[in-house]
């Protein structure tokens, strides 16, 4: 049998009626037997159809919102990465001093070296994190920065 237009009427009908559709209301719509109605969507691969139909639209909608996505995804990873070298910035200010406070033979009395090791965590953690927003997967054991203390 060939599509006819009311067969293609009838399907589109089906078709956007969404989770409401059903061969019934189809048929109560086109005024014919629901058996009719059952009988098209067999002939016509109705069910198959709408499937396809889903997929295609699916991936029409994708489409059209990926440009929009990547770039909010881009202007955020600037974001934090412009803050990530803010905070960097601090933390090799606070190393950097110390170094050259060591270098000038200034005693450093350090009480707690915890707060030491911290920024030096603080400071591998942001170097890590701005590679991977960068889209390189950063091996941990190549940023491992050690700080001993000399008695």
């Amino acid at each position: 049998m060939t599509e006819k237009p009311k067969n293609i009427e009838a399907f589109e009908h089906y078709y956007i009626s969404g989770d409401k559709r059903s061969y019934k209301s189809t048929a109560s719509r086109f005024n014919v037997a629901k058996k009719t109605i059952e009988r098209w969507a067999k002939e016509f691969n109705w069910q198959e159809r709408v499937k396809l139909r889903d997929i295609e639209n699916s991936k029409a909608l994708e489409n059209k919102l990926k440009p929009k996505t990547n770039k909010i995804i881009v202007n955020t990873k600037a974001d934090y990465r412009a803050e990530i070298k803010s905070q960097l910035n601090i933390l090799k200010a606070i190393l950097n001093n110390t170094i050259k406070d060591i270098k000038a033979g200034n005693i450093i009395d350090i009480a707690d070296t915890g707060n030491l090791k911290d920024v030096v965590n603080s400071y591998e953690k942001l170097c890590t994190l701005d590679l991977k927003l960068m889209g390189e997967s950063p091996d941990e054991k190549d940023f491992i920065f050690e700080v001993k203390l000399v008695d």
